[in-house]
């Protein structure tokens, strides 16, 4: 079963995928957009290692 912590990174995930989804579609600043996407970046490199972790932990 899914932990708290997973749940909220996953949400949070989700969030920033959002965000920089509405920052393309809205036509955002060059700036607005990059930083949207580094957001994005970030929260996929925690779920990534959230990942590897489970992975080495099953072995």
């Amino acid at each position: 079963m899914p932990s708290d912590e997973t749940r909220r990174m996953l949400k949070v995930f989700g969030v920033a995928v959002t965000a920089y989804e509405d920052a393309v579609e809205k036509g955002a600043s060059p700036g607005e957009a990059a930083k949207a996407e580094a957001e994005v970046f970030a929260r996929l490199r925690e779920v990534t290692a959230l990942i590897e972790g489970l992975r080495a932990r099953k072995k």
